[in-house]
């Protein structure tokens, strides 16, 4: 395939940044601990993981990489925008990313060291942060789902970057699972919740998506 990209260095650099972010959140996610029943961190959780901190750090990077490699895809143009649903998709992921990195960052820095005093009862100003990183949750999290929905779809509908059919649809079908956790607990139905795991293959598959982009731009600047 050959892509068409305004600017190929800013696709090159967004693909590598994105690539960098997937594997990031997928290791973070990977030694996170299930929800437990709702959209609230539970301070015993906290207390009893104490690689809390670290796994929201490493998570919190990824994110604001994903920010990064967003903004880049959109200034890289071309192929990567022309269809509005793609453009839309990039702006969701950087614009949803700012937000939700928020959370990621009350809970590494913040919340870890809270719990030991709200597992004791002083739950006051515990609670108001939890409150927050919800909140900050709500802004970002179905707007970044959004767009790495919308990304996986126009794969599936026009092969934007040329991916094949299968790594299309396994794209689509992870980012749609991934809207299960939040539905989960933010219902009641927190049978739901395991599927935060689906994450994990859905940022891995972002990260793809980017090393795939980064290929596309340097043959089109080996070909110039």
């Amino acid at each position: 395939m050959v892509a068409d990209f305004r600017e190929p260095g800013a696709a090159r650099a967004g693909g590598y940044t994105l690539a960098v972010a997937g594997v990031l959140v997928a290791a973070g996610l990977a030694l996170h601990p299930l929800p437990s029943r709702g959209l609230f961190e539970q301070a015993s959780v906290l207390a009893s993981t104490p690689l809390w901190g670290p796994i929201h750090i490493a998570i919190a990077m990824g994110f604001v990489l994903c920010v990064l490699g967003g903004l880049l895809m959109l200034a890289a143009g071309g192929t990567l925008i022309r269809h509005w649903l793609n453009a839309f998709a990039w702006g969701a992921i950087a614009v949803g990313m700012i937000f939700f990195t928020g959370v990621a960052l009350i809970n590494g820095f913040v919340m870890h060291a809270l719990a030991p005093m709200a597992s004791t009862g002083d739950t006051v100003v515990y609670d108001a942060f939890n409150r927050l990183l919800v909140g900050f949750g709500w802004l970002g999290n179905p707007l970044f789902l959004a767009g790495l929905t919308a990304l996986a779809l126009m794969e599936v509908r026009i092969h934007t970057i040329g991916m094949s059919r299968e790594l299309a649809w396994f794209g689509l079908a992870v980012a749609l699972l991934s809207w299960l956790r939040g539905i989960g607990s933010a219902t009641g139905l927190y049978f739901l919740e395991p599927f935060l795991l689906a994450n994990i293959p859905a940022f891995l598959w972002l990260g793809w998506y980017g090393l795939r982009v980064a290929m596309l731009a340097r043959r089109e600047v080996e070909i110039l």
